[in-house]
């Protein structure tokens, strides 16, 4: 009897501390894909896994620039469950492969685009919910969705009203944004399979997508692209534009579809199903894909901060993962830049590049916690160059949009090499390299004539002339790991040129024109939207951007103490921005600092480089706590692919990558009293803090390993060999900055 009890309370002790071990790691239940859906964060609230290629969300039927992403919170109206989404762009694409359950079936004669419009269904946030690979809405009609995802695979989930009908529509034609179909094809297999395609064109000039769908029950499948016709086994409608009707009859009111996609053909697509979704079991893929989550999250284990915090801090990380997107089918298959299948084998191709944004702290979070995903990345970037001739610019879905500037593949490669990151063809991606750095197109032909961009022969010269500055350091300092001395003498040379735009006499970077004088009039408040000098900002955000020369920017401002004078300006000027046609990428601005914009990230950390670090403690913590919080609303602009969401993973560990490529990290001000990174089975770099409550934000001396820290930066190799950083903060302003 004694036995049995001692081994009944051991039992419960075990279960006891499994729950408790089960709910410290659990940290999807502070993950909310809501956040960002609102104001300008253009983000989606559907279920994915951690970079893969379905996003499988809800869109609503207004296009605009809120709905980028096909889903914005204001809306009250759901127009289709769609299987691509873009995360946080500036221009909307994709929303591929429709989906609509309905309670009515189309009349005779009733045209096909007036039945799907006319399903269109109302709901409430109050009956919607998010969390990470899993989304579900309750329409007012009383329809339930559910979907859930694989990497390369969505499943739906319908549960409709008792005796109404239980209806689906396949919608292949409306087109959002920049987007337009351009032909459709639907095939009825046999009673429970449809495949077809859709090819368009928008931001993504060339988007064929082919689908494979299964239902979990006979159908009727009622097709055509005026009149919906009855598709008999084997038959195939093909038009530019495309829509069904799929009558589930009346066995039951709930009803399972599994669908996959492939750029390559629908072979590829039905080898994603075989492979990862053979079953019917919804719960076990909305697990799974949970479990990927928590597993990809728990690498990184905050604590101590409030629960709004923690929330704001792994939906950020959550987001910097959800892009590139897997590209390559099951097969190994997908469309490359030249119009052509290629194929990888058994390795992955990513797709959805938002280089621009994303080279500044999303890619150099990838090389601490995603190291062998760098090295598929970089792989993604040298078949790009096969087959296209150059390194990507802004690479959707196997096209080359040339949508942004600078060549910032290179950044990206060479911070990985230097990193240690090398299981790719080095040879033939320093190949890649020079051949993207001595094209001729977008301005680089003029930038190597001139040693700088001249504005009356290209526009957006001033940050063309900046971005290309900095990428040929990064050529230089790649040139010179890989004893390349011509090279690395010719780039660095070429690095310098950022000089060649700084005007000392208004201390501003400034459009100059080809016969070397300024371009005039000339105000450092002005912003166009891409059509002008800058490329989404102005003279006072874009002026900084010289990350790999710190010390010769000082230096053109005359010193660090008016460097420092100059940067104070920056944060406390009005706010206002002249132009007819400012950029809507100009926001969550603090004088005329806007972290809404990529070229900002990296300035808040330039006190470091004066005497006055404090003011990059003081302005980080005010950036966190006032422009990201944990509300739809809670991005203060484009979420950008990840770009956003990781400065603040960042920021809020304490540490943020300036300069990507030089190896260093600029400290600022932990938000966290422990944040501990899981580098390996037995490795780890923890980072401390005596935050004793949200006043203790300066940094009063920092430990590494124990010994007292005489710099404002510590090195990758000093993160990724382990060990602990500490923060001795103290709630003291040293100048009693005031708001």
């Amino acid at each position: 009897m004694r036995t049995r009890l001692l081994l009944l309370l051991l039992c419960f002790i075990g279960l006891l501390t499994s729950c408790q071990r089960e709910k410290e790691t659990r940290v999807t239940d502070f993950v909310d894909p809501f956040i960002g859906t609102a104001g300008q964060g253009h983000c989606f609230p559907g279920a994915t896994v951690p970079f893969g290629g379905i996003q499988l969300s809800p869109d609503n039927p207004r296009s605009g620039w809120e709905w980028c992403s096909g889903y914005h919170y204001s809306d009250s109206i759901i127009s289709s469950f769609s299987h691509s989404h873009l995360s946080g762009t500036g221009i909307g694409d994709l929303q591929d492969i429709r989906l609509l359950p309905v309670t009515t079936r189309p009349q005779v004669g009733e045209k096909a685009i007036d039945f799907i419009t006319k399903g269109y269904a109302k709901f409430s946030h109050a009956n919607e919910t998010a969390e990470p690979g899993y989304y579900s809405v309750t329409f007012d009609n009383g329809i339930k969705t559910e979907l859930t995802v694989t990497s390369r695979c969505g499943m739906h989930s319908y549960q409709y009203p008792t005796n109404s009908v239980y209806g689906l529509t396949l919608d292949l034609t409306t087109a959002r944004n920049w987007d337009r179909t351009v032909m459709t094809s639907i095939k009825k297999i046999n009673n429970r399979t449809i495949q077809g395609y859709r090819k368009s064109t928008g931001w993504a000039k060339e988007h064929n997508v082919y689908f494979f769908m299964e239902f979990s029950q006979d159908v009727d499948v009622w097709a055509g692209n005026d009149t919906l016709k009855l598709l008999k086994n084997g038959q195939k409608l093909v038009s530019n534009q495309g829509y069904a009707f799929i009558d589930f009859g009346t066995t039951t009111n709930k009803v399972l579809v599994k669908v996959s996609l492939s750029s390559a053909n629908c072979e590829g697509a039905a080898a994603n199903l075989d492979k990862e979704l053979s079953h019917w079991s919804f719960d076990k893929v909305k697990r799974e894909a949970k479990q990927r989550w928590k597993r990809i999250l728990s690498r990184i284990k905050a604590e101590g901060a409030s629960k709004e915090e923690t929330r704001v801090f792994y939906t950020a990380l959550y987001h910097a993962y959800l892009a590139p997107y897997l590209f390559s089918d099951a097969h190994g298959n997908y469309k490359g830049p030249d119009g052509e299948i290629h194929s990888v084998g058994k390795a992955n191709q990513y797709t959805v590049f938002s280089l621009w944004d994303t080279f500044r702290a999303a890619h150099p979070l990838f090389t601490i916690t995603q190291k062998n995903r760098v090295n598929d990345m970089i792989k993604s970037f040298i078949r790009h160059y096969e087959a296209h001739g150059l390194l990507p610019n802004w690479e959707l879905m196997g096209n080359e949009s040339h949508c942004m500037i600078g060549n910032h593949a290179i950044p990206i490669i060479t911070e990985a090499y230097l990193k240690g990151i090398r299981n790719f063809d080095v040879e033939k991606a320093y190949e890649a390299m020079k051949e993207t750095s001595l094209s001729q197109g977008n301005g680089l032909g003029l930038f190597r004539t001139y040693n700088y961009i001249p504005c009356d022969l290209e526009k957006e010269s001033v940050s063309k002339t900046l971005e290309y500055a900095y990428d040929d350091w990064c050529m230089a300092q790649m040139a010179k790991a890989l004893n390349k001395e011509d090279d690395y003498l010719y780039f660095m040379e070429a690095s310098k040129n950022y000089k060649n735009v700084f005007d000392s006499s208004t201390g501003f970077m400034r459009a100059k024109l080809s016969d070397g004088n300024w371009k005039t009039p000339f105000s450092p408040f002005a912003s166009a939207h891409r059509d002008d000098d800058y490329t989404e900002g102005n003279a006072w955000q874009y002026s900084w951007f010289v990350p790999h020369d710190v010390e010769g920017l000082i230096a053109l401002h005359g010193g660090k103490t008016a460097f420092a004078n100059k940067l104070d300006s920056l944060f406390t000027l009005p706010s206002t921005i002249e132009g007819d046609n400012v950029s809507p990428d100009i926001s969550g601005l603090i004088g005329q600092y806007a972290q809404g914009n990529e070229p900002s990230h990296h300035v808040v950390y330039l006190f470091n480089y004066t005497d006055t670090p404090y003011k990059t403690q003081y302005y980080v913590d005010k950036i966190r706590r006032e422009l990201y919080t944990d509300r739809p609303d809670g991005l203060c602009g484009n979420e950008d692919c990840g770009q956003m969401s990781a400065w603040y993973v960042f920021s809020a560990m304490g540490f943020y990558p300036m300069n990507p490529s030089d190896g260093k990290y600029q400290l600022g001000t932990p938000m966290f009293k422990k944040v501990t990174i899981k580098l390996g089975q037995d490795r780890k770099f923890v980072i401390k803090a005596n935050r004793e409550n949200d006043q203790y934000i300066y940094v009063k001396e920092v430990l590494l390993n124990g010994d007292k820290l005489d710099r404002t930066w510590i090195t990758h190799d000093e993160i990724m060999d382990g060990g602990e950083l500490e923060f001795v903060l103290t709630p003291e302003n040293p100048s009693k900055i005031k708001e």
